[in-house]
């Protein structure tokens, strides 16, 4: 494994989630091993009071944001994401390299698009709503619907455009039942990725995040970065 953890730093960014608690699990596995974990939500360190009003440039700004930070400190920094955290950290990657990617539900392809359409026409109905229950009930961890739009058109656009720039070595962790993303369109890709170090790895079981179990993806993780003997 890794001679020397203190190099190291991984960053994880969950999936569209009003916060980082989704790769709690994942942090704790990896604090347990003894290298140093950064969380962050898909929007970095913003403090979005309508994420209606959340841009595209300030989800990027506000992820990329965390990741500059950490490479100030750290020789090393390996991202963890999920669905569109993963897609986050290869937006990152277009520009910059990093030590090594694992994205897990890569959203390549969203699944479900008809709903996708029916939750635009709805939107404006519900969103007042959503926001009151939101701003009252914290706990309640509502899902940051007022950047829904903003999400789809990134991932529809610009982040399957220059894929071709990613030279970064990637890991994709991703289950045939995930009903969220489609792995079919993951291969055509992945192989639009210049990265002479990629792999794919696909489940017969499990969802969207694998079953959500942090030590199956954990171990993934672990056993790539000692592959690439970092």
């Amino acid at each position: 494994m890794i001679n020397n953890k203190q190099e190291i730093c991984f960053i994880l960014l969950p999936g569209f989630a009003p916060d980082d608690f989704p790769v709690f699990g994942i942090r704790n596995i990896l604090e347990e091993k003894g290298y140093k974990v950064i969380t962050s939500p898909f929007f970095g360190n913003l403090k979005p009071k309508d994420f209606s009003k959340l841009s595209e440039e300030d989800m990027l700004r506000g992820s990329f944001e965390v990741i500059n930070n950490a490479a100030k400190k750290y020789k090393k920094i390996v991202g963890i994401g999920i669905s569109l955290g993963g897609a986050l950290f290869l937006e990152y990657a277009k520009q910059k390299n990093l030590t090594a990617i694992i994205s897990v539900g890569t959203p390549f392809r969203l699944s479900q698009r008809c709903l996708i359409v029916f939750l635009k026409i709805i939107y404006p109905l519900i969103y007042p709503l959503w926001r009151y229950v939101d701003k009252r009930y914290v706990n309640f961890r509502l899902l940051p619907i007022g950047a829904g739009k903003m999400v789809v058109n990134f991932l529809k656009n610009n982040f399957l455009d220059n894929l071709n720039n990613i030279q970064t070595p990637v890991l994709f962790l991703h289950s045939k039942k995930d009903l969220i993303t489609d792995y079919r369109y993951l291969q055509k890709n992945v192989d639009k990725i210049s990265s002479k170090d990629k792999k794919i790895v696909l489940f017969n079981n499990g969802g969207h995040i694998i079953n959500r179990d942090s030590r199956i993806i954990a171990n993934q993780v672990l056993d790539f970065i000692d592959y690439l003997n970092i």
